[in-house]
């Protein structure tokens, strides 16, 4: 599998948390290494990320003293030094769908407080082998394996990055499922091929398109640093 490994002792913020739910963090994060750093409010952690990066920020909802979407804006400001890090609201289950509302609008993943201890670095290690994402949108044909008669489909991705890819596609197709792809890149002579699988479709209620991500599973020949080449010119996804 393309890029499957998570590094330890990441740098983590945790914004505006009460001390005992700090400590809960800190008890669910500490045997993986990861180094917290605490920011009282939205305005400190502000500060914070105007000149340092975090490799994630974990985000009490609603954010103490700054309306949550502008939180999420400031964070993801060309200027600010986490504008591509991963970020999770953590809200009590009650106000989760509020929460949602942001995913794809600043926020990355959602996780009810009441989770936290048992599935906090469940929520944070797949983010961890997410390699920064471009904004490239791009023909792509994909073909279903596994199927007697395969289905062949012409989609279009949101974005790319080195271990994956969302694709804006109208077929239900679940988790699991392998593909095998053709990506039409303008100015490369020929399509790049490979072998992907399915590991989430998106929300309808905070997604504005219907459509599937991706993670590769191997490139033909040497696909992938020809891509890898591409997203470097291209501007990053927030």
């Amino acid at each position: 599998m393309v890029g499957d490994c998570v590094e330890p002792g990441r740098q983590l913020l945790m914004v505006g948390f009460e001390r005992a739910v700090r400590g809960q963090l800190d008890e669910s994060l500490a045997p993986r290494g990861h180094r917290l750093t605490a920011a009282g409010d939205g305005p400190k952690a502000l500060r914070l990320v105007s000149h340092r990066r975090f490799d994630a920020l974990l985000v009490s909802h609603p954010v103490a003293g700054a309306p949550t979407s502008r939180f999420l804006h400031d964070v993801r400001e060309p200027d600010s030094a986490c504008r591509t890090s991963p970020l999770v609201l953590v809200t009590p289950e009650r106000q989760r769908r509020d929460a949602e509302s942001y995913l794809g609008r600043g926020a990355t993943r959602v996780l009810a407080l009441e989770q936290v201890q048992q599935a906090l670095a469940d929520v944070l290690d797949p983010l961890f082998r997410v390699a920064p994402r471009a904004a490239l949108r791009v023909p792509i044909r994909v073909e279903v394996l596994g199927q007697a008669f395969p289905r062949r489909v012409f989609c279009e991705t949101v974005n790319v990055s080195t271990t994956g890819m969302l694709l804006r596609v109208p077929h239900t197709l679940p988790s699991a499922t392998e593909l095998r792809f053709e990506l039409f890149i303008p100015g490369l002579s020929a399509p790049l091929r490979g072998e992907a699988r399915v590991v989430r479709r998106t929300e309808q209620r905070c997604e504005p398109y219907p459509g599937i991500g991706v993670r590769f599973l191997s490139f033909v020949g040497s696909d992938l640093e020809i891509l890898s080449a591409r997203l470097r010119t291209e501007p990053r996804q927030r």
